[in-house]
């Protein structure tokens, strides 16, 4: 007898032998570890909100691994993997002994081995536990899967197999089978892709569609006769499935909000269906959004965006890099969580510690004078001191000194544990180090610490950390109160600041929400964050190497995407008062509580028990008349203001100031700009471009319709004091005639 027939004749007496109960025998003293069939590298799956797959990332072992559930496979992966593979599955205790004597026969007759009559469970053991393959592992395969059979259910083993199975390269289980080659999911699959897949379990490469298309066919077609001359489907189902196409080219997973993806997953190795938080509407309006920003400014800048809900600290919408997969260097760069200068838009944390504190209320007098610090002196955006302001206009027009003057007030240390608190843990130095920078600008955050922080302020004093899994608890931790956080929510409240980026004043329909924007030294990054009572959104602009650019200005480059994603947003209203903050009338000038001697008052916001209840000082009497007691910082202010000469109090323009740049959005409605003057004395005359454009007889302010172009605007008072603004239009995406030179150095009001 040939040497190669007595080898067949072995394997097959092995096998009887087995049959006959010997595999029975050892079973017992078999080791079968249940969680190396149970588990294995997989692939991380992200959800988003709807349980929609947005994002799939390699498994540890670099495949692509979905397990699902075997009622998540449909109706015909299942059914035709048993009628292929196992067709006696369901009766047999994971040896097929009818299939074995038949494979003994079949290898006999053909001189060789043809057929292992191998079972579902033998073939999950032989995925779970690889072995060289031999006699022997034929025999512990045989004898795990009657063990295998005995722990696990036939519907289980079924649903192992089919999540197990190599389906060609680098593709395992029949999920990611069918997404890749079909692009859709295992229960969507039809009988004849049913049928493709399946072919390839008999040889996941010879059988792969994208490079063996026709072997893949032949395999397909013969599994559909198969099954049709053995009754299992109808002619209509054979016809239908054999006139299917072959695919001819591997899909590839969802892989959408890349660095959502990845700010979702974290340090986690492991695979698995996460999920996240993520609202593909909003995804989709913020990148939109900022990639529309982004088109009329130089590659180089690129933009980073936060959309958070207040409530939970959900991380709805997040992009950290709008230039992302454009092939521009540092386009793959996650700016959202790089540290980055904020610029002005930590100062609303300042006055948050003071109202806190009590020592200011929004009407509480501030000095906008010169003011010394570390051999500096800070001046405003705009390269002009204001004298006398409130707290509440010192704020929202974001006036450098008064928030020094705050800083000092509150005291470093508190203004510096409140952010600390707050999120921004990128502060990690002492005051000393930041010294009174801190509060404009010379630190250094990210976005999504800024979303953080700004959360804290929209939900009135309490700690949402940013949430990316829907499965992680939330975080709650009040830190200041309510009432303090609404007074800085009342102030940064828009109404009006943001006009030449409305199509219509928002508040008309009381759809109010507070802004802060923010420019770093140098133009290296512009900001712009907001909030609703429901949502808080920040957006970043700037060049991920730190490059200064003239264009990096908070209101005129992160604005405008703000307000379409503010649009985009669900109706928020507005907050309710605390309890806490009351109305009481104040001096007009110190906006302390109205003395007698005050010579007029006004209502604003304190806080009840907290907010300082003193009388106003600056007004009193002496010698039988009222004085005006004016604070060391305000002499020279006060005495200039006294003087019958007055050389330096003259009429000037506060908007449009001049080097103003306005933008031009396509909201639509009427867009215009207030004209407003300090110094000047009623009534007011206008003009723009030489044209009269109305009288202003009291505090009104009057509005000019903005128009494309580089205008002038002027102004004549009852005194006959003259003043010139000289100011920019522009529509983006849209050269205009006077656009041809350099970008300039452009100062803004709010910023």
């Amino acid at each position: 007898m040939k040497r190669p027939l007595r080898r067949v004749l072995r394997v097959s007496i092995f096998a009887l032998f087995l049959a006959a109960g010997g595999g029975l025998l050892w079973k017992a003293s078999l080791p079968l570890p249940l969680d190396k069939v149970l588990e294995w590298p997989t692939s991380p799956v992200l959800l988003d909100r709807r349980g929609e797959v947005f994002s799939v990332f390699l498994s540890p072992e670099s495949e692509w691994s979905v397990p699902v559930p075997l009622e998540q496979m449909g109706r015909w992966l299942p059914f035709v993997a048993v009628e292929v593979e196992d067709r006696r599955f369901m009766e047999h205790g994971g040896i097929d002994y009818a299939a074995l004597l038949r494979a003994v026969w079949q290898n006999v007759e053909a001189g060789k081995v043809v057929s292992g009559a191998s079972t579902i469970a033998s073939q999950l053991v032989r995925l779970s536990f690889p072995r060289p393959r031999t006699l022997k592992t034929k025999l512990i395969e045989f004898t795990a899967a009657l063990k295998l059979e005995e722990m696990l259910s036939k519907e289980k083993i079924l649903e192992l197999y089919l999540n197990r199975a190599p389906f060609g390269g680098n593709i395992r289980g029949v999920e990611a089978a069918s997404r890749i080659y079909f692009s859709k999911g295992a229960k969507e699959v039809s009988l004849g892709e049913a049928a493709l897949l399946v072919g390839m379990l008999k040889g996941p490469s010879l059988y792969r569609p994208d490079r063996n298309a026709d072997a893949a066919k032949q395999r397909r077609d013969a599994i559909l006769a198969s099954l049709l001359e053995r009754g299992k489907i109808t002619e209509q189902q054979y016809a239908f499935s054999i006139a299917e196409k072959i695919p001819v080219s591997r899909g590839s997973f969802p892989s959408k909000a890349f660095h959502f993806a990845l700010a979702a997953l974290g340090e986690r190795k492991e695979g698995g269906v996460l999920e996240t938080t993520l609202d593909p509407t909003l995804q989709e309006i913020l990148e939109r959004s900022l990639a529309s920003s982004l088109e009329s400014l130089p590659e180089e800048i690129t933009a980073a965006g936060v959309v958070m809900d207040n409530d939970t600290g959900d991380v709805l919408a997040y992009v950290g890099n709008g230039r992302l997969g454009r092939g521009i260097a540092g386009s793959w760069v996650d700016c959202a969580r790089r540290p980055r200068s904020p610029g002005s838009a930590l100062k609303p944390f300042a006055y948050l510690a003071a109202f806190e504190k009590g020592i200011l209320t929004p009407a509480s007098l501030l000095a906008d004078t010169p003011l010394a610090f570390s051999g500096q002196a800070p001046r405003n955006f705009d390269m002009t001191y204001r004298g006398p302001v409130s707290a509440r206009t010192a704020l929202a027009d974001s006036l450098n000194v008064p928030a020094v003057r705050v800083l000092r007030s509150a005291g470093p240390e508190m203004v510096l544990d409140l952010l600390r608190n707050a999120g921004f843990m990128g502060l990690t130095q002492s005051t000393s180090h930041y010294g009174d920078s801190l509060i404009l600008g010379g630190c250094e955050t990210s976005v999504l610490q800024m979303a953080e922080g700004y959360v804290m302020l929209a939900t009135l004093g309490i700690r949402r950390m940013p949430r990316f899994l829907r499965n992680d608890p939330p975080y709650r931790r009040r830190l200041v109160s309510e009432g303090a956080a609404f007074l800085v929510a009342d102030i940064l409240k828009d109404t009006g600041r943001l006009l030449p980026l409305h199509g219509k004043r928002i508040e008309h329909a009381r759809e109010w929400f507070a802004f802060k924007t923010g420019t770093s030294y140098g133009y290296r990054d512009a900001w712009t964050a907001a909030y609703t009572p429901r949502n808080t959104v920040v957006v970043w602009m700037g060049n991920p190497t730190g490059k200064a650019h003239p264009e990096l200005v908070g209101l005129q480059a992160a604005a405008p995407p703000i307000v379409e994603i503010l649009r985009s947003l669900p109706p928020a209203g507005w907050y309710a008062t605390p309890q806490q903050v009351i109305t009481r009338t104040v001096c007009a000038l110190s906006g302390h509580p109205i003395a007698p001697a005050c010579p007029s008052g006004r209502p604003d916001y304190a806080l009840e028990g907290v907010s300082s209840s003193v009388p106003c000082p600056m007004h009193v009497i002496r010698d039988g008349s009222a004085r005006t007691v004016w604070p060391a910082e305000l002499e020279e202010f006060a005495l200039r203001r006294s003087m019958t000469l007055q050389p330096e109090l003259k009429s000037t323009i506060t908007s449009p100031l001049p080097g103003s740049r306005y933008i031009l959005t396509p909201l639509g409605g009427e867009q215009r700009v207030a004209l407003k003057a300090e110094g000047a004395r009623a009534p007011i005359y206008w003009f723009v471009g030489g044209e009269y454009v109305g009288k202003q007889e009291g505090s009104a302010a009057l509005f000019w319709t903005l128009k494309k172009g580089v205008h002038t605007v002027s102004l004549v008072d009852a005194a006959g004091r003259t003043a010139v603004s000289r100011f920019t239009v522009n529509a983006p995406g849209v050269k205009g005639p006077d656009e041809s030179g350099p970008p300039q150095l452009l100062f803004t009001p709010a910023d």
